[in-house]
């Protein structure tokens, strides 16, 4: 072996040597204080960690090889210090539980006197002709790094520091420094000019002194706080008082950096742009959340229209809210319907048919809305509103059903927008129904909607299509599901597509607490004609009329009822069409039921039918 080499590795025998003798202090005071500690576990298990730290020590030493180059020793010194740094911030934190004078404090401290000497000796761990940093290549490292920063271009635009220091050396000093590195540098003598600076120039960052006359950097780091836009710009306190417990209470006020004075330019320089830096990435994320809320605000404004609240706030916090397919789900559906609406629009120019249409249809949203429902879709004159789809809640049937009572109520406000517009009134059927269905988006990637399919959804249309003028029919899962008190009528059995069974329906008249609604009643007394007017009647066929013209006769009539007389026996509930004498009077309506051997026919509002009824009622009396 060399004498050099020689030389070398007794140096390095030497400061190891002084490294175990410390490690070996620091575990014998170590196991007498964690012995006389047993009985408090949280202070243990800190200590426990010290512990562990120093066993981290002992290992990695243990592990340096006989013939460490450079390299190997940069790197035991960098693991080391991260283990010596956890010794020393665990002895901090058990030291802060325990009193000042206990026994077991005194020992701690001398075990943190300790850690300091190793940590002196750590670093002379290092070959004799190596007594610096300049050649430590983990030091290189950072180096690199630091030219890999210089080598970025700046901004185009440089950035405005304000500097605010009483003292006018010191102040221009580092403004000097400041302007060396291409930044445009404002000044200001004290903490009142440093407000109106900040207020009128709106500078990148702030270097502010703390100890001024009038206005202190402590009192102007208040002032920034509690003002909305200032305390967005990063403030740096440099200061000439070193003192730990000043920099927290500074770094508390709202200070982003504390340093103290004669600052090193260098030093500076990082800070400054390293704070810069991350400004300049905290102002582009404040516009970019400034479009993105504004981008928001038009998605509601416009999608807002077409779609549910719960819909659209599920569409812009959702990742997936725009992906198609669906998931399976329990939702009561309703579905309204005009009835009579194609005969209606024959009778009104196109404009007068979209007018009347978006007086239903405004108010019967609103009501929706109002009950926390979902307008799936409007297909011409109906309505699909889904409840429990997005949004799921124990009460999805109950809000239903008094939804479809409340629709039922609004169309008197319907009807009086109408009629002040010289439009005819209308009146709807509701049907009601609830099971599982797919919710989800529907379509294309191009073109997609949210919306439920599936056979609970066909099955509501089909319970719709019983319904006559004013009326709702629940099916019996709607009823099973409610909770709430529900008032119904009669109740019909009808055949349904895909079911093997007939299908009780129940007409529902109103629904109890908390929403307390009620159908007005449709218990008015018949008005019997003096003699029984004789017409003609056909069956529809899906919507079509029936070939075959049936005699009936027409005994009594209320509100948009009639009682009908026909010896052939119909299948209930079935879309019919009367005609009168000579084919003068036709009128579409829905036989519902029937009473004392005749059957009972609603039909749409027409103001002027029960007149010509009764005018043919006074003809054939004569």
């Amino acid at each position: 072996m060399k004498d050099q080499q020689r030389i070398e590795k007794a140096y390095l025998d030497d400061v190891r040597q002084s490294l175990y003798a410390s490690l070996a202090a620091m575990r014998s005071r170590l196991s007498s204080v964690v012995a006389e500690l047993q009985g408090q576990p949280d202070v243990l298990a800190d200590l426990e960690r010290v512990v562990g730290a120093l066993q981290a020590l002992e290992a990695s030493l243990s592990a340096a090889g006989e013939h460490d180059d450079d390299t190997a020793l940069a790197r035991l010194r960098h693991d080391q210090r991260n283990h010596i740094g956890v010794v020393e911030g665990y002895l901090e934190i058990v030291l802060d539980d325990l009193a000042d004078d206990a026994p077991q404090a005194v020992a701690l401290r001398e075990i943190a006197d300790l850690s300091r000497q190793f940590h002196v000796a750590l670093e002379k761990f290092r070959r004799p002709n190596q007594q610096s940093d300049d050649t430590d290549p983990v030091s290189a490292i950072f180096k690199s790094f630091r030219r890999g920063l210089s080598s970025g271009p700046r901004s185009a635009e440089p950035a405005t520091i304000l500097v605010v220091d009483d003292n006018d050396s010191g102040r221009e000093l580092i403004a000097q420094q400041l302007q060396r590195q291409d930044y445009l540098v404002v000044e200001a003598a004290s903490g009142e000019r440093c407000l109106e600076v900040m207020r009128s120039a709106r500078p990148d960052l702030v270097l502010l002194d703390l100890v001024m006359p009038g206005l202190n950097g402590y009192e102007v780091l208040q002032a920034i706080r509690d003002d909305e836009e200032l305390r967005r710009i990063p403030v740096v306190v440099i200061s000439g008082v070193q003192d730990e417990v000043g920099a927290i209470h500074c770094i508390d006020a709202g200070a982003s950096d504390y340093l103290i004075k004669p600052v090193n330019a260098t030093l500076l320089n990082a800070r400054v742009s390293a704070l810069l830096e991350r400004k300049a990435w905290q102002d582009r994320e404040r516009e970019y959340l400034a479009e993105l809320e504004k981008s928001q605000r038009f998605i509601r404004k416009v999608f807002g229209r077409y779609l549910s609240d719960e819909i659209v706030q599920r569409l812009l916090d959702d990742n997936d809210g725009l992906t198609l397919g669906g998931e399976r789900r329990r939702v009561t559906v309703l579905m309204a319907d005009i009835r009579d609406f194609s005969t209606i629009s024959l009778q009104l120019e196109p404009e007068r048919c979209v007018s009347l249409l978006n007086n239903y249809l405004a108010v019967m949203t609103e009501v929706i809305q109002a009950y926390r429902g979902t307008v799936d879709e409007f297909v011409g004159d109906g309505i699909l509103a889904v409840f429990g789809a997005p949004l799921r809640e124990d009460d999805d049937a109950d809000r239903a059903l008094a939804c479809a009572v409340a629709m039922q109520q609004g169309m008197a406000k319907v009807n009086a927008r109408n009629v002040a517009e010289g439009l005819p009134a209308i009146e709807i059927g509701i049907g009601l129904n609830t099971g599982d269905v797919i919710a989800g988006n529907i379509g294309s990637e191009l073109r997609s909607k949210y919306g439920v399919v599936g056979h609970n959804v066909n099955l509501t249309s089909r319970i719709e299509s019983c319904t006559a003028a004013g009326q709702i029919l629940a099916s019996p899962s709607t009823l099973a599901f409610s909770r709430v008190e529900v008032l119904c009528g009669k109740r019909i059995s009808v055949s349904v597509k895909g079911l093997d069974e007939p299908l009780e329906l129940s007409e529902v008249l109103g629904v109890g607490l908390p929403y307390d609604l009620l159908l007005e009643g449709r218990d008015e007394p018949w008005h019997r004609y003096a003699q029984p007017i004789a017409m003609h009647m056909s069956v529809l066929v899906d919507k079509r009329l029936g070939a075959e013209r049936l005699p009936v006769s027409l005994h009594a009539c209320r509100d948009n009822a009639l009682l009908v007389a026909c010896d052939t026996a119909l299948q209930l509930p079935v879309d019919v069409c009367l005609f009168g004498p000579d084919d003068t009077l036709s009128l579409y309506g829905k036989i519902v039921g029937q009473e004392a051997g005749n059957y009972e026919l609603r039909m749409t509002v027409n103001p002027s039918l029960h007149a010509q009824l009764l005018a043919l009622d006074s003809r054939d009396a004569k």
